[in-house]
């Protein structure tokens, strides 16, 4: 298990957003995980894809936390799709039955078509969140069990000129949960 986890998240669509995960999702980590997508659900974004391919290692909890996400993609009238598997979570999803409700995709085009599909062209589009350009705002965090959060926002000067980047730290004493404005425990 490493320390930290990487996310990244581009809008693709009006309504979609890709979360590039990289590193584990582990007890430490899924916070983390699950703070990016709840707050690319809060920018408008129904319909989630996570890109797998740099996750070495998912425990119970990140397991937990693909759930969650997929229970609150559904409440908000949208989907949760999972890209670029590692083999050890394929497992993991199949033999818990999961799999059934939660889209498996080799790559994230594939998701991507997949959702298109399911969802008509309207959402496909290269409008990105409340009309920006595709890939106009790229937001990431980094979560080390040791050290806490930083989240970095960019936008490009497509967006407007009320858009600029912007960075912040949080102190591992005050939890992640506090640092990106949810309501779990502290630590």
């Amino acid at each position: 298990m490493s320390e930290a986890l990487d996310t990244t998240v581009r809008y693709t669509g009006k309504h979609t957003a890709v979360i590039v995960v990289t590193g584990d999702v582990d007890l430490h980590t899924a916070p983390v995980l699950r703070a990016e997508a709840l707050t690319a659900m809060t920018q408008g974004a129904r319909h989630l894809v996570l890109d797998m391919a740099e996750v070495d290692f998912v425990d119970s909890t990140g397991l937990s936390t693909l759930i969650v996400l997929l229970h609150a993609a559904q409440e908000a009238g949208g989907s949760l799709r999972v890209a670029s598997v590692p083999e050890r979570l394929v497992r993991m999803v199949t033999m818990t039955g999961i799999a059934e409700l939660l889209p498996l995709h080799d790559t994230v085009a594939d998701a991507l078509a997949a959702l298109d599909a399911a969802e008509g062209a309207d959402d496909a589009g290269n409008d990105g969140v409340d009309g920006a350009v595709d890939e106009g705002v790229v937001v990431s965090a980094t979560a080390s069990a040791g050290r806490g959060v930083e989240v970095s926002v960019t936008a490009s000067a497509d967006r407007g000129p009320d858009v600029s980047d912007v960075s912040a730290t949080a102190l591992a004493d005050h939890g992640v949960d506090d640092a990106v404005g949810g309501t779990g425990p502290s630590r």
